[in-house]
């Protein structure tokens, strides 16, 4: 049987389309292909209270200034922390709210636009999108950089609008720069930071500062975290009970099922 004459010439531009689909593919992976700085590893204990303490204190009257945390009130706050209202008032207080509103910005979004020309996201919402380790990355990793409009760019977030407000603390620092990728087009990737001015911390007193930061929003960002952790054994120890009830139940049915040959009724 003969192929039609149609059929052989289709047949000869199969791998030259191929070839071109796969060579689109690569070019558009390529495109897109970004050298990723490695992040700084952290663990955190969200039963801590003293570093749930410490974060709340810095977040509350220095991130706070820009960014909001409307998935909490502070009312929910101080059973998070182990304190009393009182308390909770007297040493980190609501910034002049009412006890019961969520957690806002106290600066303008007509202002913030005006300085960054966006409006700083929730850090409900940042914390819950990102994992500890690159929350700890970023707020370690801001670097000095004159071409940005705020002096300041970040390791973890390059090209970052938001200002180096942890300078003071910190001290300036200096980028790690590298070969690489950023968008597929050959770059210089920031990798890591090194000192370049002292700061009124030392170096591990920041990064301890800056684990109970990162404590603190995710402990808010995942507000049943600890009540899982709590819960959760038992709820793994009721299923293993209710499997061995189960299996006991399942032997004692079927020991009990009149097969055909205790039937007295059988047909012979």
């Amino acid at each position: 049987m003969k192929m039609p004459l149609t059929s052989l010439r289709a047949s000869r531009w199969l791998p030259l389309c191929a070839l071109l689909l796969t060579a689109v593919a690569g070019a558009a992976r390529a495109s897109v292909q970004t050298t990723q700085p490695p992040l700084r590893p952290i663990r955190i204990d969200l039963q801590d209270q003293a570093a749930l303490r410490t974060g709340a204190l810095y977040t509350l009257h220095l991130c706070v200034a820009c960014h909001g945390i409307q998935g909490a009130r502070y009312s929910e706050l101080p059973p998070l922390l182990g304190l009393g209202k009182a308390t909770f008032l007297k040493t980190i207080g609501s910034n002049g709210r009412h006890y019961h509103d969520t957690i806002t910005s106290n600066m303008s979004t007509s202002l913030m636009m005006d300085f960054t020309h966006m409006a700083p996201l929730d850090l409900t919402e940042i914390a819950a999108r990102r994992s500890p380790a690159w929350l700890y990355t970023y707020l370690t990793s801001f670097y000095v950089d004159p071409s940005r409009p705020t002096g300041a760019n970040n390791v973890a977030f390059y090209n970052v609008a938001m200002p180096d407000v942890f300078a003071g603390m910190q001290g300036l620092q200096q980028p790690v720069m590298v070969n690489g990728l950023r968008f597929g087009s050959p770059a210089r990737i920031a990798v890591g930071v090194r000192p370049l001015t002292a700061g009124s911390m030392s170096h591990a007193q920041f990064d301890a500062t800056a684990r109970d930061i990162v404590t603190f929003l995710y402990a808010v960002a995942h507000p049943h975290q600890q009540e899982r952790m709590r819960l959760g054994p038992w709820i793994i120890g009721l299923f293993v009970v209710l499997s061995v009830l189960t299996y006991l139940i399942y032997r004692l049915y079927w020991a009990r099922v009149i097969t055909g040959t205790q039937r007295w009724w059988r047909v012979e």
